[in-house]
């Protein structure tokens, strides 16, 4: 089934929003989150494209292992800021990423970004600042951690959408989730097995099910439409992911939401709605 590329990218935020609350949920270190994360989809898919007869490795694919070694970095970024800091903050914090990623399209890509787009870009941006206004900064403190290692997670991220998607041409949505995840599940397995791996049935019960639905269904859904959409384009609309993360905060973990985040959280919404498709 062909789904409209703008509605894989909302279900792909939908569930990638639910991230955060996963990572608080487990309680599971970093390490262990983060090989899970990775190590399990790329195997799945290694498998289930053997079974396809599909030759994952038939177009030489250096530049797809450079953004698999880039993502594995960025996941374990990701994964650790949320072990410090609450989920408004991470993914606040994270959406900078779009910003990087619109500048990166038009360096690397050649992408022309409309002027109205170049202006909407104003919105999210005041809507983050307004956001961020109340958040902590001390280097003694867990939030200043989880905020900067989220920071350089939404930079490493930017930069992966881009090598992914100058590749896009080449695979389908799975097939670049396979290389996405390739590298991180080598990378991890040395720390992976030098720790405790003691943990509940219903820990590993959750963690699969984090790996696959979000390691594997959201982001084929994104790379999925990533191929049909300027890269630029779907930045602006995974800004919802603001919204959605700090709904499952609220609602999950009783976040408390002040007023700037209510109204920065207000104009992300309208800007994505505004947004010019083409």
């Amino acid at each position: 089934m062909k789904l409209n590329p703008y509605l894989e990218v909302i279900l792909a935020i939908l569930i990638m929003g639910s991230s955060g609350m996963f990572v608080k949920l487990l309680h599971l270190t970093p390490i262990t989150l983060s090989f899970f994360r990775m190590a399990l989809p790329s195997f799945l898919l290694f498998i289930y494209f053997s079974i396809q007869g599909v030759n994952l490795f038939r177009f030489p694919f250096k530049l797809m292992l450079i953004g698999s070694v880039i993502n594995a970095a960025r996941i374990f970024l990701f994964i650790t800021s949320y072990t410090y800091t609450n989920i408004s903050n991470g993914v606040i914090i994270l959406y900078t990423w779009p910003v990087f990623a619109t500048v990166f399209s038009m360096i690397f890509l050649g992408e022309k970004v409309p002027l109205r787009n170049k202006f909407l870009l104003l919105f999210p941006i005041t809507g983050i600042i307004l956001m961020f206004i109340n958040q902590p900064f001390s280097t003694q403190n867990d939030d200043f951690i989880g905020m900067c290692a989220m920071l350089l997670s939404a930079i490493l991220y930017a930069i992966t959408i881009i090598v992914f998607k100058k590749e896009s041409h080449k695979y389908s949505g799975f097939e670049t989730v396979f290389f996405q995840n390739l590298a991180g599940g080598f990378i991890f397995l040395p720390f992976f097995i030098q720790r405790d791996l003691s943990f509940s049935w219903e820990q590993l019960l959750m963690v699969l099910f984090f790996a696959i639905v979000i390691g594997i269904g959201a982001f084929g859904l994104f790379f999925s439409a990533l191929k049909k959409i300027k890269a630029s384009t779907v930045s602006f609309m995974t800004y919802l992911e603001v919204l959605i993360a700090t709904m499952y905060g609220v609602m999950v973990f009783d976040e408390k939401l002040s007023w700037n985040i209510i109204i920065g959280g207000s104009l992300i919404v309208i800007s994505t709605l505004l947004l010019k498709k083409r």
